[in-house]
């Protein structure tokens, strides 16, 4: 009998997603074990923020429907040589976010032994490929569909 993979790990196991992770790792110095507790940690936490929060929902969702402007592994070259890009990148991610950042990134911290920054740089590296990953799926191309496919990673 064939035993069906969470939809955490399925996210995990995506090539887009593994790749993001190994980069982000690499631009923030952190170990890939590290960065992958970040994501699997933060990302429930924001399911969670989201099913609250129907404007974030929305925010969330929007990002998810921008297709990176090339593949990921050329996408995240480009942004670990640009300290600047990488910057905008957490602020823009800070503002979609609004004020439950803040909070995010200090239960995030605390959940993995890492601080409040490191845990949102790497979230905010990390949303684009998971977003695409997630919006993947023909049933997630709307904001309740990602809503719902964000809320199984909790599961």
């Amino acid at each position: 009998m064939a035993t069906t993979q969470s939809p955490m790990r399925q996210l995990l196991m995506d090539q887009a997603v593994d790749t993001a992770l190994t980069m982000t790792a690499q631009m923030f110095g952190l170990p890939k074990e590290t960065v992958t507790k970040i994501v699997q940690v933060g990302l429930p936490l924001m399911a969670k923020m989201a099913d609250e929060n129907p404007a974030l929902l929305k925010a969330l969702y929007a990002q998810s429907a921008k297709l990176l402007p090339e593949p990921i592994q050329q996408f995240y070259a480009k942004l670990a040589e640009n300290p600047e890009a990488q910057q905008a990148m957490v602020e823009e991610f800070k503002t979609m976010v609004g004020p439950m950042m803040e909070s995010l990134d200090r239960e995030t911290a605390r959940a993995t032994g890492t601080t409040e920054e490191q845990a949102g740089n790497v979230l905010a590296t990390a949303y684009p490929a998971v977003a695409e990953a997630l919006n993947a799926d023909a049933s997630a191309r709307t904001d309740a569909g990602f809503g719902k496919r964000l809320k199984d990673l909790a599961a």
